[in-house]
């Protein structure tokens, strides 16, 4: 008789400890057997406040980044760090229904063909789907359609096959997301998840979404657009289609985003034309790494 499963959950923390205090109750009412519970904390002017919420859980391990290391760095550290079989990985902002890592961790349980799986994230406030799953297209244009935002429930409540995940709510198991290094090192934050699913896919693995596993998300009051996030939403953008996209639609991208759109912002949206021109020529220099990476990965897309 086979071990039974053990999960880590690994938390990543941001200046938000009254958000975490919540994230890690619902986190202690899983009714899962055996959960590891890791709080990644990037640096912030809170992180004191941090360590204090994590101290009044007992149990739960903190790890305190010495400086903000973004999204990729801060759960790549937790997934060094994680001791279970499985993995589940989540934010501060996001409190999970009681039986969520136990219906997640059933599900890949029994589908060996499944390298990631995840729940349905509802508005913590108001009663409507804010994902469930989605599909993702890398074409001269790139397209990314979120299931189910916004509805007040779905058609039916049987676990399906998906493209996307966010990487706020991704279970897996820990050797396969470890073999796969975890998020990509160059994208600090966005598209980082659209990559790690699109590695997934490339390895002819499946993705799905448990509808029974539930997570509240705590709907953000700041969606400012500063300057560093704009950079790296340009650069990660060129980056996943390096990395990725068929080759055959890399011309009409680069004309997209790069001539059109850089003729654009020079004299239409000078404000956001200085963090774009960085994004590119960040892209531009990392490119041949990139492209020679795709290639030396097993069934590369062509």
């Amino acid at each position: 008789m086979s071990a039974p499963a053990t999960a880590t959950v690994v938390v990543l923390s941001y200046n938000r400890p009254e958000l975490l205090g919540k994230a890690l109750e619902s986190i202690a009412q899983q009714t899962f057997g055996s959960i590891d519970v890791l709080v990644v904390d990037n640096h912030s002017a809170s992180s004191g406040r941090v360590r204090d919420v994590v101290s009044a859980f007992p149990g739960v391990r903190l790890i305190a980044n010495e400086r903000n290391l973004g999204f990729t760095g801060g759960m790549n550290r937790g997934l060094e760090e994680a001791r279970g079989t499985y993995v589940y990985l989540t934010e501060d902002d996001l409190e999970l229904a009681p039986d969520c890592v136990g219906l997640l961790i059933d599900y890949l349980e029994h589908h060996p063909k499944v390298g990631i799986a995840g729940p349905v994230m509802w508005n913590r406030h108001s009663p409507t789907i804010r994902c469930a799953g989605g599909q993702f297209r890398m074409g001269s244009v790139f397209q990314l359609s979120v299931t189910a935002a916004g509805a007040r429930a779905l058609s039916d409540s049987e676990p399906f096959e998906t493209m996307f995940l966010p990487g706020a709510m991704v279970a897996g198991r820990t050797a396969l997301l470890r073999e796969l290094g975890g998020f990509h090192p160059d994208f600090f934050m966005y598209q980082e998840d659209v990559e790690l699913c699109a590695r997934v896919l490339e390895r002819g693995l499946d993705i799905a979404i448990v509808p029974r596993a539930r997570v509240y998300h705590h709907e953000p009051t700041d969606v400012s657009d500063s300057s560093l996030l704009s950079f790296h939403k340009h650069k990660n953008l060129a980056a996943l289609y390096f990395l990725h996209a068929p080759l055959r639609v890399l011309p009409g991208f680069l004309f997209r985003y790069v001539v059109v759109d850089g003729w654009r912002r020079a004299f239409e949206n000078r404000a956001m034309f200085t963090p774009w021109l960085k994004a590119w020529g960040w892209a531009a220099a990392r490119s041949p790494r990139l492209l020679m990476e795709r290639f030396r990965r097993p069934c590369a897309t062509s």
